[in-house]
């Protein structure tokens, strides 16, 4: 199986709780709506279709594939790829999930038609053990012989280092006073979120406070199977020698927009704000340039690798920011994360003399206006 998670496994698409002023919880027929094989254009419920949720079932596909119940998880990807044919990575987990039941034709089929999609992760499509029951099969030995002449069509892949313009969300209070400084959150959001999420989720509880929000955008594109943009921090790519590449030019660019905006604003004190997978690079970033980071917040994030082949962080860079406040929040039913996780982080910064507030609240992987207002009082405490 795969879930479009590279380096930092167990983090996933961003959730916030806030208003959707035209979802009221109540559900809604979506199934009235032709008459034969004729979509009926005007029927009441003809556009309801577009507010199903995607993401939810295709987290709950993943689940019941973890629960081994692959017959359940198959029938949950074939109703996503009725609302999205070209979902490469659902292809793939459905052709998994034929592999468990022992399905070599269906699996077949439908590898075939998740590399037709976008699916290239041949390295992952020859090792995975879903296919273990079906690999001596003469369906998959005869997938596998003519993979070899796609891979050889494709070619080789390279990566360039260059320079592109990034999206970078901002909101000034409402009665701002250009003469008096204020704080700066800068929000980091989460693999597969975008600024304009992270962006409302802040606003919405901060609104009428007296600080700037920021959301910069992820360098790269992911998960293109959903509505929506989504974007995320890290290079979608199982070879390491990259991820030494690609983190430093993340960490730059985050820097690069706190530099921007303490330029345009008269700021106070910069607080790096990660959600998920943007927890990382919050820690990475504040890490990395201790002396222009007042605070890190972290909300449902794992902690960067450090002093390992791969990773660009070292423990004495942890040891040289114990000046930076800490502020690490994980939900009591945060499933994208182990247990305990956060509490092991700050137990593990303290070693190091750092100010760090830890909270677990009640809810899973989210961020709720309430936990915003809780981290927004804990910035002001200074």
């Amino acid at each position: 199986m795969t879930t479009g998670k590279i380096k930092f496994a167990s983090l996933g698409l961003i959730f916030f709780i806030f208003m959707n002023p035209y979802n009221h919880g109540e559900k809604k027929d979506v199934g009235v709506i032709a008459d034969g094989d004729q979509i009926n254009p005007l029927h009441e419920n003809a556009v309801d279709f577009l507010e199903f949720d995607y993401e939810q079932l295709r987290l709950q596909a993943a689940q019941l594939a973890r629960e081994k119940k692959y017959f359940e998880a198959a029938q949950c990807y074939l109703t996503l790829l009725k609302f999205n044919r070209n979902d490469s990575t659902s292809i793939y987990n459905l052709a998994c999930c034929y592999g468990r039941l022992r399905q070599a034709g269906l699996a077949v089929k439908s590898l075939v038609m998740a590399l037709r999609t976008g699916f290239h992760d041949f390295m992952l499509l020859k090792k995975d053990p879903d296919f273990t029951l079906i690999r001596e099969t003469p369906e998959f030995i005869k997938l596998l012989e003519w993979l070899a002449d796609w891979e050889d069509n494709l070619g080789e892949t390279l990566h360039v280092k260059t320079s592109k313009l990034l999206e970078l969300r901002v909101k000034v209070p409402r009665k701002f006073d250009p003469t008096r400084t204020v704080p700066l959150l800068i929000g980091l959001h989460g693999n597969g979120g975008n600024p304009e999420q992270m962006m409302a989720a802040m606003n919405q509880a901060l609104k009428k406070e007296p600080l700037i929000l920021a959301a910069p955008q992820g360098a790269y594109a992911n998960f293109p199977q959903l509505r929506g943009q989504h974007f995320s921090w890290e290079i979608q790519t199982r070879d390491r020698e990259l991820w030494k590449i690609g983190d430093p030019l993340v960490i730059e660019n985050i820097v690069a927009a706190a530099q921007l905006l303490t330029k345009k604003y008269p700021i106070s004190g910069i607080y790096l704000l990660g959600f998920s997978q943007g927890a990382a690079y919050a820690f990475l970033s504040g890490f990395k340039h201790p002396e222009q980071v007042t605070g890190i917040i972290s909300i449902g994030g794992l902690f960067p690798d450090s002093d390992t082949e791969f990773s660009v962080l070292t423990e004495a860079d942890i040891a040289k920011g114990k000046n930076i406040r800490v502020f690490i929040a994980q939900g009591s039913h945060d499933h994208a994360i182990p247990a305990g996780l956060g509490a092991q982080t700050a137990e593990r910064l303290k070693k190091y003399r750092y100010e760090v507030e830890y909270r677990e609240y009640e809810g899973g992987h989210e961020i709720s206006p309430e936990l915003l207002k809780e981290i927004y009082a804990w910035m002001m405490k200074r």
